[in-house]
């Protein structure tokens, strides 16, 4: 640690990406390029920044102590827990408690950033972190780091954290800034070794969603949505291509189609500089506009992701998903045939879900054929309505992967009755050329997923691959 020109004390900090309970699948990793985004907005601030992924290594908490004591020693590390794409489970908790627990010993400061932190501030009494970040992290993480984090008067002054004066937990008003995402530097992958993740690059283009799914805590955490602008999009894309050879690319944005001139300028711009290039992202169907799609696919787009969720059109809508039904059929079925490989996902267990209404979303799956089917039981995520709503009648659980079984039992469509009807879905998939995948070991050999017409066609009840047949 060392001071700056400007007066300012320049930090050793170590992000850390904690273990899952269980580890997650190396073999369906990318980079988690929220982490690895913070980190080089701290490096503008000539902050030394390393990056340990504690669940791809298969570390645990005396794997870190090692680390710290070797190879670097941080004045502070931050936690990133459910900040952008979520992986972890509830579990994974248990193993972030013990590393804040281990790193006091040391002396070394930590800070939790992501959704629970945000919606559940005195989780900070459970895990013994010393700072918490509530909603995104760049304005706070820098008026944190230019504090005397020992001064409790300092961060009483910080708008959008949470930390402990003496025992009594203090929640600072909520920052209400949005920082720009257009000033954001290209992330640095350098902070890890992309070798060690699959070869798929993420770029993240975009926070928030124009869509308020009850389901779903998106909105409320990143609010409504920005992106950056088309320019900046195509020169992280071309860096990547140029940069490490780069041969497909996912937008990990909740919805990267929103703004329909931003996508056909970034197509457009894609096409004109003749970058080699198959990309995939995630949309939803009431952005969908065909002649932007038509040229997504010029510049190299190959991959769509539709949460569809229900084929009720009265789930729908009880859940705030706001499409119709018949439309996103027609959406679906003219994609497929720009030659976009399209993916859905379904959650089977959606309140006000009946057996009548899953029969209309067995029909919507058997009639639409997606290449990519992804088949999900609801899980309880803080801060969205469904939660809300629930936890004020009866203590849950939350979870941030998807289980095997629903969570919540219902009494007019018992569990066991929806898992038989979702083994006669699986059934009649098997007839059209679908496999099926509870596994994500299965995904080691993508040949013996392909089926008798040479397609790779599945329904998975796990974190599914990314890349799949882009090439096509």
């Amino acid at each position: 640690m060392h001071i700056n020109q400007k007066g300012r004390l320049n930090m050793n900090i170590l992000l850390v990406n904690p273990p899952n309970i269980p580890f997650s699948e190396q073999k369906l990793l990318i980079e988690p390029i929220d982490i690895i985004t913070l980190g080089t907005y701290l490096q503008e601030y000539n902050h030394t920044v390393k990056f340990i992924d504690m669940d791809l290594k298969k570390l645990k908490c005396d794997d870190l102590t090692r680390y710290i004591e070797s190879e670097f020693m941080p004045n502070i590390v931050i936690i990133s827990y459910d900040y952008h794409i979520p992986l972890h489970t509830q579990k994974a908790l248990e193993n972030i408690s013990k590393i804040c627990n281990e790193l006091k010993r040391y002396n070394i400061k930590t800070i939790m950033i992501g959704k629970t932190v945000t919606y559940n501030p005195d989780v900070i009494k459970l895990i013994n972190f010393d700072i918490g970040i509530i909603g995104e992290a760049e304005k706070a993480i820098i008026e944190i780091l230019n504090a005397n984090i020992n001064n409790t008067k300092e961060l009483s002054k910080i708008d959008g954290i949470v930390f402990k004066d003496n025992n009594k937990t203090i929640v600072n008003k909520p920052n209400k800034e949005k920082y720009d995402i257009d000033n954001l530097q290209i992330p640095n992958r350098e902070l890890c070794n992309i070798k060690d993740y699959i070869d798929i690059r993420s770029i993240l283009t975009s926070r928030g969603c124009i869509n308020k799914c009850n389901f779903c805590p998106t909105h409320n955490y990143w609010g409504s949505w920005r992106g950056k602008n088309a320019q900046n999009v195509t020169k992280e894309i071309e860096y990547l291509i140029q940069k490490y050879n780069t041969k497909k690319i996912i937008f990990l944005d909740d919805n990267a189609t929103v703004n329909k001139k931003r996508m056909q300028e970034i197509s457009k711009s894609i096409i004109e500089k003749k970058m080699k290039i198959k990309l995939g992202c995630l949309a939803s169907i009431n952005t969908y506009y065909k002649e932007t799609f038509e040229l997504m696919y010029k510049a190299g787009f190959r991959w769509i992701h539709f949460g569809i969720e229900s084929g009720s059109q009265k789930v729908l809508k009880n859940n705030n998903k706001n499409f119709n039904i018949n439309y996103a059929k027609h959406v679906i079925k003219e994609v497929n045939q720009l030659g976009f490989r399209v993916r859905t996902s379904f959650i089977f267990d959606l309140p006000t879900t009946t057996k009548e209404d899953m029969e209309k979303t067995i029909e919507f799956i058997l009639e639409t054929e997606p290449d990519e089917i992804r088949g999900h039981f609801l899980a309880l995520r803080l801060g969205t309505t469904i939660y809300n709503k629930l936890s004020k009648e009866k203590e849950i659980p939350t979870q941030y992967i998807h289980s095997d079984k629903p969570l919540l039992e219902n009494e007019e469509y018992t569990n066991t009755e929806m898992l038989q009807d979702i083994e006669t879905l699986i059934n009649k998939l098997k007839v059209k050329g679908y496999k099926i995948v509870k596994d994500v070991k299965e995904w080691e050999d993508l040949e013996n997923l392909r089926n008798k017409e040479g397609n790779i066609k599945f329904l998975s009840f796990c974190p599914s691959r990314y890349g799949i047949d882009w090439e096509k």
